[in-house]
């Protein structure tokens, strides 16, 4: 990418001021001393040529030193010459070395755009990243496990997925995942203070980005709430809610469990109208008898904004409700259905 490029020539270029004022002063050295040392020769452009062809290790032949302190000094000035070479080849070699282990911990950064960053890569943030992809987001994730970057990598193409170092207190992770022009940031550390203080540093850089937070103390979400925070989810209660369910009521833990994962069986969709969809303005009841025609798919409920940023979800509307431009439809469907339904409304699905 450009940035990685421009970072390259500008850890080069820090590193060559040395060397190129080293090898200033060596020519401008070399040059006085030719003039100083070969005093038959008042021609000071002589020996400013004598001084290049000899650092150069040409040694066209035209111009010898014919003095025994003039053949020492030119002895000296070959040696310190192939001395300053090797000198940039070690430069330039460091600095490839670097950038190539940069890029390797994904430390030169993205310019992925309206994205979705994850920060965190345990369980949670494992399973939100898969769960994206597979509806076909572009997806940044950070991981303070270095060995995970390789597999984060093998999930999907270059041109989906980005994998970053995150080391603790990391203060430009935000930066290097281009959170400011991601559409969502989800954040899930293992770490809630962590958390916490992420999502303040993300809500400063993105005021309107959506920001989830995973934490493992669910009093925490009024704090997160009031910083913020978009939505919070708490793996514990939830897994505490299906354990519960899966006691006396399995089948509908099951339903749940193939309904909230998109990498495969049935999934719930979610597509904003517009004044251009088949939909806006039209009753619930003629609604579902449309999608169900045009995809396979089975309205189960919409979301309506009551300010920005916010929406009120409603599930099982009766049949005389209206969609309206604006609102967001819900559906239930297979992962071909909701390709055929994203085809047919026009509309990407998500908000």
């Amino acid at each position: 990418m450009a940035s990685g490029h421009v970072g390259f020539y500008n850890a080069l270029l820090r590193r060559l001021w040395k060397f190129l004022a080293a090898y200033a002063a060596l020519l401008l050295g070399a040059t006085t001393g030719f003039y100083l040392l070969e005093g038959g020769s008042d021609d000071l452009g002589m020996s400013f040529y004598w001084a290049v062809v000899t650092i150069a290790t040409v040694g066209y032949g035209d111009v010898v030193p014919t003095t025994s302190n003039a053949r020492w000094f030119t002895i000296a000035v070959i040696l310190v010459a192939v001395f300053l070479t090797a000198y940039l080849i070690s430069i330039i070699i460091g600095v490839v070395n670097d950038e190539s282990h940069k890029r390797n911990l994904g430390m030169l950064g993205t310019d992925f755009t309206g994205h979705v960053v994850v920060i965190g890569y345990a369980g949670v943030g494992r399973a939100a990243v898969r769960e994206l992809l597979a509806v076909g987001e572009r997806v940044a994730v950070a991981t303070a496990d270095v060995n995970e970057i390789p597999n984060i990598r093998s999930l999907a193409p270059e041109h989906r997925i980005y994998a970053s170092f995150y080391p603790t207190g990391d203060s430009e992770v935000l930066n290097r995942l281009n959170a400011a022009a991601a559409k969502s940031v989800v954040i899930c550390t293992p770490d809630d203070t962590t958390n916490l203080i992420t999502a303040l540093a993300v809500r400063q850089i993105a005021p309107n980005v959506r920001i989830v937070v995973s934490v493992t103390r669910a009093e925490l979400r009024p704090t997160l709430r009031s910083a913020g925070v978009t939505y919070v989810a708490s793996p514990n209660d939830m897994g505490g809610r299906l354990a519960a369910n899966a006691a006396f009521r399995p089948d509908v833990v099951n339903v749940f469990e193939d309904l909230t994962s998109a990498s495969y069986g049935t999934d719930i969709g979610e597509y904003v109208l517009t004044e251009k969809t088949p939909l806006s303005r039209q009753a619930l009841s003629e609604a579902e008898t449309m999608v169900r025609a045009a995809s396979g798919c089975i309205v189960i409920g919409y979301a309506r904004p009551r300010g920005p940023g916010e929406y009120v979800t409603a599930l099982n509307p009766p049949p005389s409700f209206h969609f309206q431009p604006g609102d967001a439809l819900l559906v239930m469907g297979s992962l071909e259905n909701l390709k055929r339904l994203e085809a047919w409304l026009g509309v990407p699905q998500g908000r």
